[in-house]
């Protein structure tokens, strides 16, 4: 049967943001609970130019708690957004691998889930067995 092993998460606080409003932003892709059981680092980094950026990573090992947030994430997904994940963003063996998300700051932090690949929130869920089996029990075969 296949299922989320588990899920990372990282972001990039810059100087010019708000490190609150940047874990709202991911509290609001992840959900509270996941937040609460995650476990979280941060490493202070430095910029091109010198400014301080904190690069924070949040793992998600329990796998009821992970296929939660991938169940969560795939719900707020338009249909075409599905698809490209499944069909761009995925790098999947017959076994499983990994799918690769990434969210814009300013809509998560407003509750809204948009794809975007520049200064993201970098989500990897990592899966064993067959995705597409997977997201069809995610989301009652709405796939």
């Amino acid at each position: 049967m296949a299922r989320v092993d588990g899920i990372l998460v990282q972001v990039l606080c810059h100087a010019t943001e708000d490190e609150e409003k940047v874990m709202k932003a991911v509290e609001n892709v992840i959900g509270s609970e996941a937040m609460e059981r995650a476990s979280v680092i941060s490493q202070s980094l430095t910029g091109y130019y010198g400014d301080p950026i904190l690069f924070i990573k949040l793992t998600i090992d329990d796998s009821k708690v992970a296929e939660s947030v991938l169940a969560r994430i795939l719900s707020n997904l338009t249909e075409h957004d599905l698809h490209e994940i499944l069909r761009e963003r995925s790098k999947l063996g017959r076994h499983g691998g990994k799918i690769y998300l990434r969210f814009d700051k300013q809509a998560a932090y407003l509750g809204s889930f948009k794809i975007m690949d520049k200064d993201p929130i970098r989500i990897q869920v990592n899966i064993r067995g067959k995705a597409e089996k997977l997201f069809e029990r995610l989301m009652g075969g709405k796939t």
